[in-house]
């Protein structure tokens, strides 16, 4: 089940940033459990329950970051993309110009995670229920 294969389809099966949430669906059925997206490289590093490791490029677009950190700019960019404003490849964008390093999303916990080059936490959001979900 957990294959580049597999996370490939998934992770392209994104219309807008908005269907963020079925796409961690997507990746829970395949059994990824935690997976970091690195902004400077443009990659994913996926996780199942065994520890097996798996990098892929997939949809991800490599993007500069700046080293000025701006919380208001990470939160900016998670609303418009929870709001389905922005595609995916403009949410890096946005995320590396807010200082974001990276993003890690814990899919046991429902969370992600963005973090600075330091690993200093800069903001960490509940992953949001599958629309037809929400109440």
């Amino acid at each position: 089940m957990f294959n580049e294969q597999a996370i490939l389809q998934v992770a392209t099966s994104e219309k807008n940033a908005g269907d963020f949430p079925k796409v961690i669906e997507g990746f829970k059925a395949i059994g990824v459990v935690k997976y970091q997206f690195l902004v400077k490289e443009g990659i994913y590093v996926f996780w199942d329950a065994d520890g097996k490791r798996m990098e892929a490029q997939l949809n991800g677009v490599s993007k500069p970051i700046v080293s000025e950190i701006s919380k208001e700019k990470i939160k900016s960019a998670v609303k418009q993309a929870q709001a389905g404003l922005i595609d995916f490849e403009m949410f890096i964008e946005l995320a590396g110009l807010a200082g974001s390093a990276l993003w890690e999303a814990d899919l046991e916990r429902m969370t992600v995670t963005y973090m600075t080059s330091d690993l200093s936490k800069l903001l960490m959001e509940p992953i949001p229920p599958i629309a037809s979900e929400r109440q």
